[in-house]
């Protein structure tokens, strides 16, 4: 999937019972990852209506007043999915096709009818949208976006911007691998100026990158070739070796100029290069500057950023396996002073995703849903801790990869 601006979505509004609309203002600000890419079709009376969708947060949409509620969650640590949650708001089913513009994969739901006095029916699927990719990633560094001008130093290039996502693979001071156009680029260097290769089959890339005359500003320059550009590993190893920033910094600001810098391909052993372009990095992430600091991309990042507190813990979740085997789960909320504190908490391991939503509004419950990642049936045992409210459920499976549950009205313990 790749990541982009967020684009608007239609909320509901007073086409429904009054308390409604309450929940649908609550679920607006439970946002996570954005990624507009993601399309809601609704076959409703009419016709189809379309809709588009983030990743991370809970939709309630109400088109021609007959509204429903639809998330994705990002399961790609767990089976390497993307799971979709829905729920039926009005009184007549509504069939919901969720899809992805970057692959055209989709899932589609018949989300059950909503009945007055009674639960809100659901649909939950963990193995939904097949569409991970490699930039997903589970501790270390953050992943850092940033916007990549292209511009060509010869005649064969052209000018272009794209999105480079920086990848740490979990670790804590270094950024291991580059993510550009569904291509992964191991960085070999740990400190600047940075090198990337990409001598898959098909062609020859090779990066470097340094912090420019501005610092915290990273530029660079790109070479790509047929296969067989690039020189043997021990030739290139010692090659990349012997340069410096300023050499770097020589390179790219001549490809800036327009022209080729032949001497820095003379050092490097490349042959047969095709393209050459300079290129300048801005980083979108927030706290950037800091990480690539820690990264040793950039001499001096900053004051890290000090991490908002977190929200109180309100629940306690434990999972009981088959065996009679007892794990407690921590849940995390949004942060303190963020739009939906108190309102959302949730545990995202490679193990298990568990979501405790607040929709007292909607239907006098907390709405709950999880999926582990096992192959028989687990019992999540929810307690609330501000008054002692503990409910069982049972996370079931039908041998498939991850045992899935939804709950909209056993948990009860609203103000």
């Amino acid at each position: 999937m790749t990541h982009g601006p967020v684009t608007t979505r239609r909320l509901l509004a007073a086409a429904t019972p009054a308390s409604l609309a309450c929940a649908v203002l609550a679920s607006a600000a439970f946002a996570g990852a954005t990624d507009p890419d993601l399309l809601v079709t609704a076959e409703l009376p009419d016709g189809l209506v379309l809709n588009e969708m983030e990743l991370g947060t809970l939709h309630v949409f109400d088109d021609e007043g007959q509204p429903f509620a639809i998330q994705a969650i990002d399961g790609c640590a767990v089976n390497d999915h993307v799971w979709v949650f829905g729920a039926g708001l009005t009184g007549l089913p509504i069939a919901v096709t969720v899809s992805d513009r970057d692959t055209n994969k989709s899932t589609r739901l018949v989300l059950p009818a909503y009945e007055p006095d009674r639960p809100v029916g659901t649909q939950f699927e963990p193995e939904a949208l097949r569409i991970c990719d490699d930039e997903s990633q589970v501790g270390g560094l953050p992943a850092l976006d940033a916007t990549a001008v292209f511009t060509s130093a010869n005649d064969k290039g052209s000018d272009s911007t794209r999105t480079i996502t920086l990848l740490s693979d979990g670790a804590d001071s270094a950024y291991r691998r580059l993510y550009l156009d569904g291509e992964s680029y191991p960085v070999t260097t740990r400190r600047s100026p940075i090198v990337a290769v990409d001598d898959s089959s098909g062609g020859d890339t090779l990066m470097l990158i340094s912090e420019g005359r501005t610092p915290r500003h990273l530029e660079g320059i790109v070479f790509t070739g047929k296969e067989g550009m690039l020189p043997g590993s021990a030739k290139l190893e010692k090659g990349v070796k012997g340069l410096t920033n300023a050499r770097v910094r020589r390179a790219y600001e001549t490809a800036k100029n327009g022209r080729v810098p032949r001497g820095i391909l003379d050092d490097l052993g490349l042959k047969g290069v095709q393209q050459v372009h300079h290129v300048s990095l801005d980083f979108e992430t927030l706290g950037a500057d800091a990480y690539l600091a820690a990264a040793r991309w950039i001499k001096e990042g900053g004051s890290p950023l000090e991490p908002p507190a977190p929200v109180e813990a309100r629940f306690t979740v434990e999972v009981v396996a088959a065996d009679g085997t007892s794990t407690d789960i921590p849940l995390v909320g949004p942060l303190v002073g963020s739009d939906a504190e108190g309102q959302r908490w949730e545990h995202a391991t490679d193990d298990a995703l568990v979501e405790i939503v607040d929709n007292c509004a909607l239907t006098g419950a907390f709405w709950t849903w999880a999926g582990v990642a096992a192959d028989e049936p687990v019992e999540l045992i929810i307690t609330d801790t501000t008054d002692g409210t503990t409910v069982s459920h049972l996370v079931w499976t039908d041998r498939r990869d991850v045992s899935r549950h939804a709950d909209t009205s056993a948990l009860t313990s609203c103000p």
